[in-house]
């Protein structure tokens, strides 16, 4: 008989985290032949109970601010072939991998392994780092641990497996950083400090106290031992995992300190040193990167984004050198994370330094066939190609030089064809991307079918009536109103298929301009009509009629009571009632205030009638100009600006004499207008 797998577990009385921790061991004690030893620190019964339910191989340890000596004891009673350590606050995600590996056979081949841990800065879960960490190697009579606090397996000899596995890990997560009683760093701390007082010149203890001072975001103390521990270690032959960690933390935490200049020029130092090796010089470049971004130092900042390449090209190519440098959370697979995000950066940096040969280079560096680093950098894409419009003809002209499948380029392809008069090659591309479209991106396809009449329909026939409402309210609330119209005119025939869509996008255009223009008399009362007509049309092919015949009964949506009231009103006003219909826009207003606008350009015009007519104001009038006034006051506490600015240009020529409307009118005027700065 024999055990493939001795798992030691290291417990106190951290009943919260236990439970997963144990649970997630079951498919490998269930699958492989292994043993699993319980080293218990605690005191809780509870604890004890919920052990020996997992195995009987319980040892008590009184604790003694030595994780090696406790270690030590559960590898003393290891049996297996090979040997796994972990805490009882940690539980894997998944041990397939893990099971594979010894299942296959393939753990004969290798003398030891690394899994992930992913530490989590924050009890959400949202922010965290991933640390490759060696805690399974084969048994021998030499195994043992070292180190009184982040205890090490030693020997820990090569060849070397990676596993893809990883344990979550909460133990430096908290709420309060500020608080460190009861946390990892409050207990390692002085374990740190009175091992380096022992051991005074060793560059191993300063990386982990700068490690636990960065935790609680301590960055000056961070640094010093940062320093302190290069200056050691820079004087042993070898260049060990600590040394490759102090070297790629010591600039990122000054920079942290907002010392961007000392930042930028540490990193550089580190860069030239013949110790410095590639993913060190690469998380180096990440960091220049970024400290050159925000100090505008365009032209350095591409330099140090080309040398990134270089080394991560150098890395893929030597995969061997890759995994052997790697320190806590300093991987390859770490850096090379940053990649897609420091080409977006290049480009912004050759464009501002007038390069465009490097600006179509490195387009050609991002990974495109990557849907999942890309995506997310679609935003940042949008802006850099928006930002420069001087040169945007050459932009989508280096886009149109990639060979990728990939969908956002394929649109920026589409762009630079309408660019260049090539409209059925556009119409090709368009229809390719409309029929897989990059999310976020349906907006500037619909624009461009309407400049060009292409058909919507491989478009709009996969968009949902949300997304369509989304785009349509988005489209009546930036475009100019002088365009606006003609916009719709260009894109209603090209819904013909698609009588909702057309009349939600005719509903928010309407709305946009009885909201926001100084109408014509005459046109209030065209518009609310069209508006009202088109709202009743849903309305009807909806709800049942018995529904529409009692709108205030079954509680319809504002929008349809709103446009049942005013089409009464309308009637009325057309027949000259205007006593009659000023109650009924004094219900409308209350039932959707968005709409005060429209109301008052139509009081506007009854106004105008009851002037040229002589006829007295009725008091009607004047309550409804008040609550109009009301609603003027809750835009502006809101600071909608621009939508008080059209309700109180209707209610000055409505309450010429009110002073509060006179007075309210100049306080929107002061917030919605910018600032106008002089150079003297």
């Amino acid at each position: 008989m024999n055990i493939q797998l001795s798992i030691s577990l290291l417990v106190s009385d951290r009943m919260e985290t236990l439970g997963k921790c144990l649970a997630s061991l079951k498919p490998l004690l269930r699958e492989l032949d292994s043993e699993l030893i319980a080293v218990f620190t605690g005191k809780n019964e509870e604890t004890l109970n919920l052990l020996r339910q997992y195995t009987s191989q319980v040892i008590p340890f009184t604790w003694c601010n030595d994780f090696s000596k406790a270690r030590n004891v559960g590898l003393k009673e290891a049996r297996g072939e090979w040997f796994m350590y972990l805490d009882d606050d940690e539980w894997f995600d998944d041990t397939t991998e893990i099971i594979q590996f010894f299942k296959s056979g393939e753990y004969r081949n290798y003398q030891c392994a690394f899994y992930v841990e992913r530490n989590y800065m924050d009890l959400e879960g949202k922010r965290y780092y991933d640390a490759d960490v060696g805690r399974m190697c084969r048994l021998t009579p030499e195994t043992t641990f070292v180190f009184p606090i982040h205890e090490n397996l030693y020997p820990f000899h090569e060849p070397d497996k990676k596993l893809k596995a990883f344990v979550h890990h909460f133990g430096y997560a908290r709420k309060d950083r500020e608080n460190l009683e009861n946390t990892k760093t409050s207990r390692n701390l002085p374990l740190l400090l009175e091992m380096l007082e022992k051991n005074p010149k060793s560059p191993q203890s300063c990386m982990q106290i700068a490690q636990e001072y960065r935790s609680i975001g301590e960055y000056d103390n961070a640094i010093r031992y940062c320093r302190r521990g290069l200056e050691y270690a820079r004087k042993e032959k070898r260049i060990y995992n600590y040394e490759l960690w102090l070297q790629v933390n010591l600039p990122m935490l000054i920079s942290y300190t907002g010392d961007l200049e000392l930042a930028l020029k540490e990193a550089e130092q580190l860069l030239v040193l013949p110790r410095t090796l590639e993913v060190a010089s690469a998380y180096l470049c990440v960091t220049l990167v970024a400290s050159c971004r925000d100090l505008k130092k365009y032209r350095k900042g591409l330099k140090y984004v080309r040398l990134y390449h270089e080394k991560i090209l150098y890395l893929r190519k030597n995969p061997d050198a890759a995994l052997r440098q790697r320190a806590v959370g300093v991987t390859m697979d770490n850096v090379a994370e940053e990649e897609a995000p420091v080409y977006v950066e290049g480009l912004f940096f050759s464009t501002e330094a007038g390069d465009l040969e490097s600006v179509c280079e490195i387009l050609s560096w991002l990974p495109w066939e990557d849907e999942s680093r890309i995506s997310p950098l679609y935003p940042r894409l949008e802006e850099w190609k928006k930002k420069y419009p001087q040169i945007q003809n050459e932009i989508l002209a280096g886009y149109d030089r990639l060979y990728t499948n990939n969908l956002y380029v394929c649109l920026q392809k589409c762009l630079h064809a309408e660019k260049c008069g090539e409209i059925q090659k556009s119409l090709n591309l368009w229809t390719i991307c409309a029929e897989s479209c990059p999310p976020g991106f349906q907006w500037e396809l619909i624009e461009i079918a309407v400049r060009n009449s292409f058909s919507l329909n491989p478009l709009v026939s996969r968009m949902s009536p949300e997304v369509w409402n989304e785009y349509t309210t988005a489209t009546a609330k930036h475009k100019e109103t002088k365009t606006l119209e003609q916009f719709y005119e260009k894109i209603n025939p090209l819904l013909e298929k698609y009588p909702f869509y057309a009349r939600k996008l005719e509903q928010c255009c309407l709305e946009r301009l009885l909201t926001s223009e100084l109408l014509e008399s005459a046109r209030p009362a065209v518009l609310l009509e069209q508006y009202c007509e088109s709202v009743l049309t849903d309305a009807e092919a909806l709800y049942r009629p018995e529904v529409l015949a009692a709108p205030e009964t079954y509680a319809l949506p504002s929008q349809y009571r709103f446009a049942a009231i005013v089409k009464d009103a309308l009637v009325l006003f057309n027949k000259g009632d205007l006593t009659g219909c000023i109650p009924l826009l004094n219900a409308a207003v209350q039932v959707y205030p968005r709409m005060s606008v429209a109301v008052s350009q139509l009081l506007r015009s009854l106004e105008e009638q009851m002037h040229s007519s002589q006829r007295t104001v009725p008091e009607e009038f004047l309550i409804l100009g008040n609550q109009v006034k009301q609603v003027l006051h809750d835009l502006m506490e809101e600071k909608q600006w621009e939508e008080a600015y059209g309700v109180s240009a209707q209610l000055v020529s409505l309450l010429p004499d009110d002073l509060d409307v006179l007075r309210m009118k100049q306080e929107i005027l002061h917030h919605g207008t910018p600032p106008v700065r002089k150079n003297w």
